[in-house]
């Protein structure tokens, strides 16, 4: 039953591996634009939010956020891209069914990650340039503002934990897209997933790169306490990735 869905995410992993030392520039700058399309979701995600909040739908603000931010990893599945928080269950996958060494999965991990952070700090470079948070008095600046301290003010285990779950919601928005037929069905599944992790306020350490960079550019977090938050949030979202849902469905998979 799961056997062909986990062979085809290795194989996956294994075209991943293969692209990074074939064309590694291109590799790079698909994790860049993962880095963007992630921030371009984090954008409209809290614009809207702030407006919803502003105007007196607080009880709505965390579903429009959530509705709001699938159009991140819809935009990273279906224009293709390579994400850090994704590639934590693909290449693992392939890792334990020994078609790609965990060194060399180590190895990708960590440019994509770069290359996400790269894209992430450039888009909110521009994001600044276009002058979106600091229009209007700096609300939608102080609204990112009150959502990074937020999240730089968590506990390393409260980070960590936050984190676990997060991923294993976007990997498991990735297993259900590699398993389902349907394009609709495929961007359902992303959008139930991602609703559960928006709305119970679960941190992703790619989006973090872009709210958190939105206070910092404005003054309201400093470089230390984005970092605090991402490193810890990277450690959690690989957990999740990893022991909550590659290994599982390798052990599930696996033919006796």
């Amino acid at each position: 039953m799961f056997q062909d869905g986990y062979q085809m995410t290795c194989n996956v992993g294994v075209g991943k591996w293969n692209f990074l030392q074939k064309n590694p520039l291109g590799y790079f700058i698909s994790s860049m634009l993962a880095g963007m399309f992630v921030s371009f979701g984090s954008f409209i995600a809290f614009t809207l939010g702030q407006a919803a909040n502003a105007g007196g739908a607080v009880a709505f603000v965390k579903l429009i956020q959530a509705f709001a931010f699938s159009s991140a990893l819809s935009l990273v599945i279906t224009a293709g891209a390579e994400l850090f928080t994704g590639n934590n269950f693909v290449m693992a996958a392939a890792s334990m069914r020994k078609m790609v060494s965990w060194v060399d999965t180590i190895k990708l991990w960590s440019i994509c990650w770069i290359g996400n952070l790269l894209g992430s700090v450039l888009s909110v470079v521009a994001f600044q340039l276009t002058g979106a948070p600091t229009a209007s008095d700096g609300a939608l600046a102080d609204y990112f503002i009150q959502v990074s301290t937020g999240k730089v003010g968590y506990s390393p285990v409260s980070l960590v934990v936050r984190a676990i779950l997060c991923n294993i919601l976007i990997c498991l928005a990735i297993w259900c897209f590699v398993k389902m037929k349907s394009e609709s069905g495929k961007l359902i599944m992303v959008f139930w997933c991602i609703l559960i992790f928006m709305g119970c306020g679960f941190e992703h350490c790619i989006a973090n790169m872009s709210i958190i960079g939105v206070a910092v550019f404005n003054h309201g977090v400093t470089l230390g306490q984005y970092f605090y938050n991402i490193l810890w949030a990277t450690v959690g979202n690989v957990i999740g990735g990893v022991v909550f849902v590659a290994l599982p469905y390798y052990i599930i998979s696996k033919e006796c």
